[in-house]
């Protein structure tokens, strides 16, 4: 039975970067990463259709990497995260002629 020392990453953890070109590698995008958060920060990493996932460590670099965006062959490259906070609220009971404008202005 092997044991790792690394748990798994959660979607926190996660980011996505989607290069204007296709044919940029993912070694191309770790090092774009790594510049930004530090080599040794970086996790895992998988290409998924045209993006890479890379996970990192923290959430703190997660922020980092989506404020400052990465740099690949010379283009600035936007990075959003995995993982976007959000709250569901669901309204029942609500009769159909009241518009939702009205029931988004009421929180």
């Amino acid at each position: 039975m092997a044991s790792s020392e690394t748990p798994p990453p959660s979607l926190r953890q996660g980011v996505r970067i989607a290069p204007h070109d296709s044919s940029v590698s993912v070694e191309e995008a770790l090092l774009a990463a790594g510049e930004q958060v530090g080599h040794g920060n970086l996790v895992f990493a998988s290409r998924v259709n045209k993006a890479v996932l890379v996970f990192v460590k923290s959430e703190q670099m997660v922020h980092q990497l989506v404020a400052s965006g990465v740099i690949i062959r010379d283009l600035y490259v936007q990075v959003s995260p995995l993982s976007v906070p959000s709250t569901r609220v669901t309204v029942s009971g609500v009769p159909p002629f009241i518009p939702n404008e009205l029931l988004e202005t009421i929180t």
